[in-house]
């Protein structure tokens, strides 16, 4: 700090500018600074030390307020998606007992027969209806997240993440709102109006958006090394949501199946208002940010494009053109099996309607080739299981185990398997990524195959737990993917794989719908038809994994012996 240009832009003017001291020959321009008009140190030590304490002030309560803002965020961000999740979680099984209720009725009217009770309602006629509006209402619902959400993440950057975050969760609650209107209007409206709930969430782009704006909002407010733990917490709070939302909607259809699906607009609406309101607080905060990101470059954050819409889109388009160098073969295998997993995954409305056609939950008599009743080893299951007597109710318990299977997986057992091969087996971690993957792919394949054979709930909670234990199955492929790409392209990458999964969950549901179809036509254990396709696909993700090889060298695989 003892530099002479800094002393030169602090000194005070010199006391008595008369008294000029003669210039000696042969002095040099140092001697000058030294000896010429030298300023006062103890003033100038006087006002650096406040000068720099009034930066650091500043500083200091930047930040201060910047780890306050980034816990607030976090956590409005996951309480946010949380409610989010346990209020469209809720209606599921109440909705699929109202439809199936509304199909059955309308297709009894139309042939003038008359039913003796629910039962009648799982013929397949009926079942074939209800899987075709379940699948394609998934795929209508898809498309606006699909086909907006590059004009509403850069429509983000111009005008604010929390302003098109609330209208995205308006375009949910309305799309909640009309599917509502069409179950009490069944008289009215056709069931198949149903779908045009999608048309409402063109306002904001979906869910969709929603996870992305919630994303966005973290990673503008956390630092790098907060990201990890901050993205963790959101997912952990997706989990939380279905052991939460799945059992409660269970409940709540032995008292009305029309509760939570009139109900759930109404708790999304009270949702969004809250969280909105709280996060905008400190969203608003950050506008600001650039005043002292000068002085602290550590601390600073994305400013937001101004660059046109159409000037962003044409760019993005110019540079996926020239790149396309980093889609190589192994990247394409990767993408091929992500798409595919994600249609795999689709599968929560199916199972719901084929364990409540083919299993009888209450008594469990339904006779399998292979597999023998609950009866015969868990005879207390039956007791359980008439405390709720809808079929719809207690297979979706299934949804329930499903996701407390996951999260002990992700949280426990992956970190647990991954730690002992990197440092006892000395697997890199493009390795480690690469066995955990293929081996989640294994487990998918074996829970689809029992789920498929299953002739008895016993059987069927064996599948849905194999099955749990490979839904991690897209968190390890997606590390393993990142380390074959060079990290200028992972914007790309990561781009192309939403694309893919997207992609899947607009094909998986039409395709495993009539997939059931098929299986109630030929009747037998191939109802349970879909889950065999889900295990081909499956078994496609699983070859293409372990085919696929990193761009980093590999070198000899640790061996096990």
């Amino acid at each position: 700090m003892g530099n002479s240009v800094e002393l030169e832009t602090l000194r005070p003017p010199p006391r008595h500018s008369h008294q000029i001291r003669p210039r000696t020959p042969g002095s040099s321009s140092t001697m000058r600074h030294q000896d010429h008009d030298e300023p006062d140190p103890e003033r100038v030590a006087f006002l650096q030390t406040t000068q720099h304490a009034a930066i650091n002030d500043a500083q200091g309560s930047y930040r201060d307020s910047r780890l306050q803002n980034v816990f607030s965020i976090t956590i409005a961000a996951s309480v946010l998606i949380l409610a989010m999740e346990i209020v469209c979680s809720i209606p599921i099984a109440p909705r699929m007992v109202i439809f199936e209720e509304i199909i059955c009725r309308k297709y009894y009217d139309e042939t003038l027969q008359s039913g003796t009770g629910l039962g009648d309602c799982k013929i397949e006629p009926v079942q074939s209806e209800l899987s075709r509006i379940n699948g394609w209402k998934e795929t209508f619902d898809t498309i606006p997240g699909l086909a907006l959400s590059i004009p509403y993440g850069t429509l983000a950057n111009r005008i604010g993440r929390d302003k098109v975050l609330m209208l995205a969760l308006i375009g949910c609650v309305l799309a909640e709102i009309w599917v509502a209107v069409v179950c009490l209007l069944s008289h009215t409206l056709p069931l198949r109006a149903v779908w045009l709930s999608g048309v409402f969430q063109l306002i904001g782009g979906g869910d969709a958006t929603v996870i992305s704006m919630c994303y966005t909002l973290i990673g503008d407010a956390c630092a790098p090394e907060q990201r990890t733990t901050a993205f963790s917490q959101i997912h952990a709070a997706t989990l939380l949501s279905e052991l939460i939302s799945i059992p409660l909607g269970s409940l709540l259809i032995s008292v009305s199946p029309w509760i939570p699906v009139i109900g759930a607009p109404a708790l999304m609406a009270l949702a969004t208002l809250v969280a909105l309101l709280y996060i905008h607080n400190f969203a608003s905060s950050h506008t600001n940010k650039h005043m002292l990101d000068s002085d602290d470059s550590s601390w600073s954050l994305p400013s937001a494009s101004s660059k046109k819409t159409w000037y962003q889109l044409g760019s993005t388009t110019w540079k996926l053109a020239s790149a396309s160098g980093w889609i190589t073969k192994d990247v394409m295998l990767m993408l091929v099996a992500f798409f595919l997993c994600q249609i795999g995954r689709r599968c929560s409305s199916v199972l719901l309607q084929y364990s409540s056609v083919t299993l009888d939950w209450e008594f469990a008599t339904v006779r399998h080739p292979f597999f023998p009743t609950v009866k015969d080893y868990l005879p207390v299951a039956s007791g359980l299981c008439s405390l709720i007597t809808d079929s719809f109710a207690q297979a979706s318990y299934l949804i329930a185990l499903r996701a407390g299977v996951n999260m002990f997986v992700i949280v426990v057992l992956i970190p647990c398997i991954s730690r002992y091969l990197i440092s006892k087996r000395g697997f890199r971690q493009s390795q480690t990524d690469k066995y955990i993957t293929v081996i989640s792919g294994l487990w998918l394949l074996v829970g689809s195959i029992f789920i498929f054979l299953s002739g008895s709930p016993l059987v069927l909670i064996l599948g849905q737990i194999s099955f749990a234990f490979g839904l991690a199955f897209p968190v390890t492929a997606r590390s393993f993917l990142t380390t074959m790409v060079d990290q200028r392209h992972l914007s790309l990458l990561y781009t192309s794989i939403t694309a893919a999964e997207y992609g899947g969950v607009m094909i998986g549901g039409p395709l495993l719908a009539g997939a059931f179809q098929w299986g109630l036509n030929l009747g037998g254990f191939w109802v349970g038809m879909p889950f065999l396709v889900i295990a081909v696909l499956f078994a496609v993700c699983t070859i293409s994994v372990s085919v696929a090889d990193s761009t980093l060298e590999m070198g000899d695989v640790p061996s096990f012996e």
